[in-house]
């Protein structure tokens, strides 16, 4: 049967041909595969004199995708997903472990899901601006929840988690439980709770959302001290934030899509920080124009007005190249930055 099965998908795997995405290994199985690399030039401002680095590599927009959907005779989906990032422009590179999840679908009941991944708040909320960005850092503005702080760059903070799921006609709900640690040893588990509402019609969307964070969460980082170039590693982060809400929107009218935010977040000092903030993207022909606006109020006189813009052009069937700018609004124009390349989806 194994056999079976196994050159059953070759032959439809050969037959799909390089751009399938999906394939059905049995009648009550697929297999879901995508894959980006990407490569570009990137001038990154830091935080001494406005000294701007620049960078050839590859561009946070390379991974490899895996999802197994096993269907049951009761309607009941077994899903597994598998999400790894690499550079390919840098020899040796270690290939990290992104997104995963395993989990069940079940017909009225709902989806319940288990793993490391992108929750729907973070997805539906604290993202919501960042739609139309390809590279890794120019086309977005500050996201809120990042847990570099104050203008620095995009990456919400994360955690493993449980989320459900469920939808009922023009409505969803997802509740997700934040697994973390109360200390940096990582003995006692500490745990918050985010729940987002979520509403749809036709063109339009809105979500509204609140979360409220462990202490330390679980994130292997691997940094080179810049003298000795020797690789440490940390097994946790320090969670800057106790707790955030938001509410986002978003239409779509024919070739042009808006969004709207409106967001704030506690730290663990106790300081509210706030965001607000607009994007739009406007489609012609193969084109792709994309352009965000946020004030992000960190208290105090840390308040910045910031601005990202970009294009992109899709010269063959998912293949583009793109150019993209930001700047931050901070002093000595840190954290601003531009980038130049191109991407391909296989």
């Amino acid at each position: 049967m194994m056999k079976k099965t196994a050159i059953a998908f070759g032959i439809v795997a050969m037959a799909c041909g390089a751009q399938a995405a999906e394939w059905m290994v049995t009648p009550d199985h697929s297999l879901a595969v995508n894959a980006d690399v990407a490569a570009c030039y990137q001038g990154l401002t830091g935080k001494t004199n406005g000294q701007v680095t620049s960078t050839l590599y590859g561009c946070g927009g390379n991974q490899i995708q895996l999802k197994s959907t096993k269907t049951l005779e009761s309607g009941i989906k077994l899903i597994g997903q598998i999400e790894v990032d690499f550079d390919p422009l840098l020899d040796n590179e270690l290939v990290k472990a992104d997104d995963m999840r395993v989990g069940v679908d079940v017909p009225v009941w709902g989806k319940l899901v288990a793993g490391q991944f992108d929750s729907f708040f973070e997805d539906n909320v604290s993202e919501a601006l960042g739609f139309w960005g390809v590279g890794d850092v120019a086309a977005f503005v500050d996201e809120p929840l990042s847990y570099k702080g104050g203008a620095k760059s995009r990456g919400a903070v994360k955690s493993k988690a449980l989320e459900y799921y469920n939808s009922y006609e023009n409505f969803s709900l997802a509740i997700t439980l934040n697994a973390g640690y109360q200390d940096t040893n990582m003995y006692t588990p500490m745990f918050g709770v985010g729940t987002t509402l979520g509403y749809k019609s036709g063109g339009f969307q809105m979500y509204f959302g609140s979360v409220v964070l462990p202490a330390y969460f679980s994130d292997t980082v691997f940094d080179a001290d810049k003298d000795t170039n020797v690789m440490s590693t940390v097994l946790y982060r320090i969670n800057p934030y106790t707790n955030a809400s938001g509410l986002t929107a978003n239409y779509t009218m024919g070739n042009t899509k808006v969004a709207g935010l409106i967001y704030t977040a506690q730290t663990t000092k106790g300081e509210m920080y706030n965001w607000g903030g607009f994007s739009v993207e406007q489609t012609i022909d193969a084109w792709k124009l994309g352009f965000t606006m946020q004030n992000a109020n960190y208290g105090g006189s840390a308040q910045y007005s910031q601005y990202s813009a970009g294009a992109n052009y899709t010269f063959v069937k998912n293949a583009r190249v793109f150019v993209e700018a930001r700047t931050l609004g901070v002093a000595n124009s840190y954290g601003d930055a531009y980038e130049v390349g191109m991407k391909y989806t296989f």
